[in-house]
């Protein structure tokens, strides 16, 4: 009996969007290898590595939706590895002089905070959408760190006035967006 196109395809789909997280997850040890060799073509595949890395947050997210494969394990799985990914971006910026510690330091208690809030949030029974200025963090701290990745790699592209440029307004919309997170947390609380 032959399947569907349909059903086919989402048989060819399944158990992608998990691998492309585990995927994501798996970068970071190549990431933190390759970061001490100081050459412009390791430092051009830092960023690379990193930008695919990112984009697969988005192809995982697309295929689990195609595929109906919306798992708990993926929903628990996909922010933390968003996170480590995040995370470890901002910390090799900051060993190679190029990112401030303290703007590091505040980025990563927003990840840590809105986690808190999310976790509590779940022990509560209170429901909290990912709002779309969390996805515009997401998407602004990508551009940002493969900015200030690529600063420094021989091309003749401003990458650092551009990455800095978007540092500031990551890290006003990170700010902000926590500070909605919790605010909606609060509100739901106050009423449940």
């Amino acid at each position: 009996m032959q399947l569907s196109p349909q059903k086919e395809l989402s048989r060819w789909l399944k158990g992608w969007p998990n691998k492309l997280t585990f995927l994501r997850i798996l970068s970071i040890p190549l990431l933190i290898l390759l970061h001490p060799l100081d050459f412009n073509i390791v430092r051009i595949i830092i960023a690379f590595v990193f930008l695919a890395a990112a984009l697969t947050d988005f192809f995982d997210g697309y295929l689990a939706r195609r595929s109906g494969e919306d798992s708990i394990e993926g929903a628990l799985l996909d922010p933390i590895a968003d996170k480590m990914l995040i995370i470890t971006g901002l910390v090799l910026l900051v060993a190679a002089d190029q990112l401030y510690a303290w703007v590091a330091i505040l980025l990563i208690c927003r990840e840590i905070a809105v986690s808190g809030i999310r976790l509590l949030a779940l022990e509560k029974n209170i429901h909290i959408e990912v709002n779309y200025l969390g996805k515009v963090k997401t998407v602004s701290q990508v551009f940002t760190i493969f900015c200030l990745l690529m600063h420094n790699t021989g091309f003749e592209f401003p990458y650092r006035t551009i990455g800095m440029l978007s540092l500031w307004f990551t890290l006003g919309i990170s700010l902000y967006s926590g500070y909605q997170y919790s605010k909606d947390f609060w509100d739901k609380l106050r009423i449940s």
